[in-house]
């Protein structure tokens, strides 16, 4: 299963430079990285929000980014495709697709065809239609640009500001693509053999199960729409119609939008309930899943003012300009895919404070083991650069997220009593480095060390029901007591 407090921010994110600790409040302006399939959960989350899914995750999205997407694989299956090359996945330091499958370590790679590594893909990328990201703000990817710079898609007005202020203000350097050149000419293509690929997968997979998502692509009655997501259709239905065909594309959206609260999400990303669902006016698990419905032209006209009558001829969906770009010198991670403009964009606007933070996929602890991630500043988004090609129920994250740092910042008071101010929470690496310059004694080290341990245990006890509920009450002084006394 996957903890309850994945999503916890480091040290680093709460101490350093934190919006959060610094402006004790929760997040309020978001931004949300995702695959095409997590973005058509969003929006489908914000299409149904003024009707019949009325929370608040959707609206604190204030832009999002889509990335290329051919497939993606479970992390079981990632283990499995690289031990085929005798090769341990803790060996690995970067993946790459460039028409293969690259597996980066210190010493060599190991290249697989796509061919051979699509029966390592999920199966229900097959039925995936969306190569571009069509339904986000911005998309980014590599093809269409030279080696080491990424393709940026602008699809809306909120793009457009985002992408042009990064551009202005050095986070980005990038230039307008001709879309008649052969960069946008193999982008097209690729669209379109996905395009392709899915209803032919689609006249496959029903000979076995339903596939509901695309047969209401061009739905535009929201009436019939609803019908189709009924209060009857909770998670017992979900699981029959979506998660037990192998339809469900990991996102996280049925329990980000559960109102009981009874639906969790497993380590291999699968959701599951924990008990019945008691609910007689509900149906958002339905209602939000990107596979049961999927009424893209409903959501080009709430998104874009207008749909796209001909899909073939539009394949690129939407958009108002496309660049290639790349990030500039000074913002580049080290770790950043191909030109870094995601992380680029990202932080120009954590910077500027378009958004208190944004949702993204990073490694855990294990060797390439996604977890969704939350950034609140710089350092976070240099720590989750680059691609991991697998996926992680991130809508789940832009939910809990927001919870997590309400509680956070009503912490503030007490880190502060407890004597945890934000110069003590240097990195150990960071100050390893420090030392190494000669700018700081062996003592200070230990100090550092010692209370930097102090302040992880004290962590650790924001857990202890008693602490939390004093805290609650506003004693500050009789939690600190506690952690004291023990």
């Amino acid at each position: 299963m996957v903890p309850e407090d994945f999503i916890k921010p480091s040290i680093k994110a709460l101490i350093i430079e934190s919006n959060v600790l610094k402006k004790d409040r929760p997040l309020h302006k978001l931004a949300y990285v995702g695959t095409p399939c997590q973005i058509q959960a969003l929006r489908k989350a914000q299409l149904f929000d003024f009707q019949k899914v009325k929370q608040e995750w959707p609206r604190r999205v204030r832009f999002s980014i889509s990335l290329f997407c051919t497939e993606s694989f479970p992390y079981n299956n990632i283990i499995k495709l690289i031990e085929e090359y005798g090769v341990n996945l803790s060996e690995v330091k970067k993946w790459d697709i460039k028409g293969k499958l690259i597996a980066y370590t210190d010493k060599d790679k190991f290249e697989t065809s796509l061919k051979k590594a699509k029966k390592f893909a999920r199966e229900n990328c097959q039925l995936c239609l969306d190569y571009t990201g069509e339904l986000g703000d911005i998309s980014t990817g590599a093809v269409g640009s030279e080696l080491g710079w990424n393709t940026v898609i602008v699809r809306t007005p909120t793009g457009l500001n985002i992408v042009e202020g990064a551009i202005k203000e050095g986070y980005l350097k990038a230039e307008e693509i001709d879309i008649t050149g052969k960069g946008i000419s193999l982008l097209r293509k690729l669209s379109r053999k996905k395009f392709k690929s899915a209803w032919k997968s689609k006249s496959k997979k029903e000979k076995e199960a339903k596939v509901p998502h695309l047969d209401t692509i061009h739905e535009v009655d929201m009436d019939k729409l609803l019908k189709l997501t009924t209060v009857e259709h909770k998670i017992d239905e979900l699981t029959r119609d979506i998660i037990e065909p192998g339809l469900c594309v990991t996102c996280g959206a049925c329990e980000a939008s559960c109102a009981e609260g009874i639906i969790k999400i497993d380590g291999e990303g699968k959701p599951y309930k924990t008990k019945d669902c008691e609910s007689t006016d509900c149906g958002r698990c339905y209602a939000t899943c990107p596979r049961t419905t999927l009424p893209i032209d409903l959501i080009e006209e709430k998104l874009f003012g207008s749909k796209r009558y001909i899909f073939e001829k539009r394949i690129l969906g939407q958009f108002i300009k496309i660049y290639t770009a790349k990030a500039g010198e000074k913002v580049r991670p080290e770790n950043a895919q191909d030109g870094g403009a995601t992380s680029a964009i990202m932080m120009y606007a954590l910077d500027k404070g378009i958004i208190d933070a944004s949702i993204s996929i990073a490694k855990g602890e294990k060797p390439w083991y996604p977890i969704p991630y939350i950034s609140i500043n710089s350092e976070d988004l240099r720590e989750s650069a680059g691609t991991i090609y697998s996926s992680a129920p991130t809508i789940t994250a832009l939910k809990r997220a927001l919870i997590q740092h309400e509680e956070y910042g009503k912490y503030l008071s007490f880190l502060i009593k407890m004597g945890f101010l934000p110069e003590i929470a240097i990195a150990e690496e960071e100050t390893a480095k420090q030392k190494e310059a000669g700018g700081i004694e062996e003592t200070d080290l230990e100090e550092v060390m010692k209370r930097k341990e102090k302040f992880e245990g004290a962590i650790v006890m924001l857990s202890n029901p008693k602490v939390k509920m004093l805290i609650e009450k506003g004693d500050v002084e009789k939690a600190v007591e506690t952690i004291v006394g023990d």
